[in-house]
């Protein structure tokens, strides 16, 4: 995770969801961060469905099921509504080629004030970043 100027809210796709939840090593301070509880962190309705059926995959729907709600019991993670997103979310997806979840994630941090925090820089991200058709709030681990 980038160690600039800390946002108010990290915003996280649904790609870091997933990757907290299979424990992958490159989120481990943002694990740390989390658990800490000093800063605030959200995601998007539809990070929340990636994460579940990504789960669901691997363990099927009970798990998935189970653990995306204790996710959201916990409230360590909050959950932004997509009806509050889906306006902002398709004029950024009308100037950039880049996925709708993204959209949304982006979306969501902009509403917020926030970073919008991705696994990894993909190439339709790059290409956005680099045309500046995305606001420059997006942070990889």
């Amino acid at each position: 995770m980038a160690k600039e100027t800390k946002p108010a809210v990290f915003v996280l796709d649904g790609g870091v969801l997933i990757a907290l939840a299979t424990g992958e090593k490159r989120t481990e301070d943002l694990a740390q961060e989390i658990a800490a509880g000093n800063s605030l962190f959200a995601c998007t309705e539809l990070a929340m469905s990636e994460l579940a059926y990504i789960i669901c995959r691997k363990a099927g729907w009970e798990t998935a099921s189970k653990k995306v709600k204790s996710l959201i019991k916990s409230a360590t993670i909050q959950t932004i509504p997509a009806s509050s997103l889906w306006q902002l979310s398709a004029q950024l997806k009308c100037k950039a080629a880049i996925a709708l979840p993204d959209c949304f994630t982006i979306a969501a941090a902009q509403i917020l004030k926030g970073a919008a925090l991705f696994v990894r820089k993909e190439k339709e991200l790059k290409k956005a970043i680099d045309h500046r058709l995305v606001p420059n709030i997006l942070q990889f681990l």
